[in-house]
């Protein structure tokens, strides 16, 4: 996994880019561990956002799939802060080098790369009574043109 991070200059957004890079990262981790609730899943993301990635790694994990490969993230952006309490984030996501595994026979579901292996994700952000930033709400679209490198 290889995260692509650069200082914004204010403390505030450094945190919360920190944060939503450790998420990606926790949802990754989700989905090879086959669970939806881990530590880090529980740290990092809140309400119909855990929710829903919950939801997600059980289908896969049913479906007898896990992932494998190289994910890259990159172009981390903090679009607006309200109140030092909640934000919008917004960075792109590598996935040319990531694939589905069956988990039974471990063969790795190899696909040829495309622009949608390029997936702009945008999220909405909490600040937790730890003070950690929890991804609250997460859309993303495949092929974004912002996100897609040759």
């Amino acid at each position: 996994m290889d995260v692509q991070k650069e200082s914004t200059g204010d403390a505030t957004k450094d945190a919360i880019v920190r944060d939503v890079a450790y998420a990606a990262q926790a949802r990754i981790e989700a989905f090879a561990e086959g669970d939806g609730r881990t530590a880090n899943m529980n740290r990092y993301f809140a309400a119909n956002a855990l929710a829903y990635w919950g939801d997600r790694v059980a289908t896969v994990k049913k479906d007898g799939l896990t992932v494998t490969g190289d994910y890259r993230y990159f172009d981390f952006e903090v679009t607006d802060v309200a109140n030092g309490r909640k934000a919008a984030a917004r960075y792109c996501e590598d996935q040319s080098k990531a694939y589905n595994k069956v988990i039974k026979t471990e063969k790795v579901q190899r696909t040829q790369p495309s622009d949608k292996d390029f997936v702009l994700n945008t999220l909405q952000v909490e600040k937790d009574s730890r003070g950690d930033w929890q991804v609250t709400q997460q859309n993303w679209k495949k092929g974004d043109a912002s996100c897609v490198q040759g």
